[in-house]
């Protein structure tokens, strides 16, 4: 059985993205009243990675549930608003551009802020319109599920009804990007979808954004992606790296080499990771003795060291680990991993067999290729 989680308001998956174009800095001003704010801070990041790799951002305080913020920018930038400080956890994404933006919303529904004004936030608006009810219709369905069997007809009907609604969405927004190739979120649609979508499909859908579309933050991500994916294609052999297991000693993927080996992507954050991981633990139990193994490499930086040994002792994963703990997510890039989990089955000979398979999909195959030794 297939399983996904609808996430509200994905960062880049429900933004639109149109006046990115890089040019002359331009006069925006932000007029925001979200009720329950009093006059608390607001924050607006302009830049997530400044000088020295600290935000650039701009706080002012509230007044009476009510800010401004003025300012120069010289193109569309994806970025957010924090309410109440740096570490507040109230913050909705948005889109800084030249003009007038107007937002408005309430402190305890930050989800559904309203923002518009300006092209790309009235564009954005427009594409919520549709998604947003699907979304909280999907997330409605998936709350009777945590109380039915994976094999009963309940479940599986209702599973049905929500991915046809993801599907519903998906075909939506892949439809704007063949209608509307010049507007930012069309490389923003190909971003969240690039793992999702075929090869071919993605890599033609691309080729009809401008060249300032393939320029923007998002759609050089894109272009990345395609040529990482293009690069360990399934039938390519899964290019080699060195990295270090939770000790620091040298960990090598083609020391697994004779073995089917699951090349797994993860981090101690990520929870789909973390929930995919009981089922990886029973697969290798059961096939580890037939020349199965699992390495998993994680995207974690240094500072969570800590909190990624933990999770692999609690989460009772016995397999190679291993992770530069750098943020930097070299190994990830190369093999094009965005988002993650993501992994890769690969054969004895170090060719990929297939790539992105969970639960009893993955399992599947492993019987498959298992059997034709």
């Amino acid at each position: 059985m297939k399983k996904f989680s609808f996430i509200l308001f994905l960062f880049f998956g429900l933004l639109s993205l149109s006046s990115f174009s890089q040019g002359k800095e331009k006069d925006f001003t932000i007029n925001g009243h979200i009720n329950g704010l009093g006059n608390d801070s607001v924050i607006v990041y302009k830049k997530f990675n400044g000088k020295d790799n600290k935000p650039e951002v701009i706080v002012v305080m509230a007044n009476n549930d009510r800010f401004t913020i003025k300012g120069k920018i010289n193109s569309t930038k994806s970025t957010s608003i924090n309410l109440g400080g740096l570490k507040s956890q109230k913050s909705f994404p948005f889109y800084l551009e030249p003009g007038i933006i107007k937002v408005s919303g309430q402190m305890d529904e930050l989800s559904n802020v309203e923002i518009t004004g300006t092209i790309t936030n009235d564009e954005n608006t427009v594409v919520r319109n549709f998604t947003d009810p699907i979304y909280k219709r999907a997330v409605e369905m998936r709350e009777p599920l945590k109380n039915l069997s994976e094999e009963s007809v309940e479940y599986k009907r209702i599973s049905k009804s929500m991915e046809e609604k993801r599907d519903s969405v998906d075909a939506y927004k892949i439809e704007f990007v063949k209608k509307h190739p010049n507007s930012f979120l069309s490389a923003s649609i190909l971003y969240v979808r690039q793992n999702r979508l075929p090869i071919e499909e993605l890599e033609a859908l691309y080729n009809t954004l401008p060249k300032q579309v393939q320029e923007s933050d998002m759609g050089i991500t894109v272009g990345k992606t395609i040529a990482a994916r293009k690069f360990v294609a399934v039938g390519n052999y899964a290019p080699d790296f060195t990295s270090k297991d939770t000790s620091g000693n040298p960990v090598k993927l083609s020391d697994f080499k004779g073995k089917y080996v699951l090349l797994e992507f993860w981090a101690q954050w990520c929870v789909p990771c973390r929930a995919e991981h009981p089922n990886l633990v029973a697969l290798y139990e059961k096939y580890k003795d037939k020349g199965f193994t699992i390495l998993q490499y994680s995207t974690d930086v240094l500072s969570a060291a800590d909190k990624w040994k933990a999770a692999i002792v609690k989460d009772k994963l016995t397999w190679a680990q291993a992770s530069e703990l750098n943020g930097e997510e070299k190994i990830s890039k190369m093999y094009g991993v965005q988002p993650i989990p993501d992994g890769f089955l690969i054969g004895p000979d170090g060719k990929i067999l297939a790539r992105g398979l969970r639960g009893k999909d993955l399992e599947d195959k492993l019987i498959e290729v298992l059997a034709q030794k």
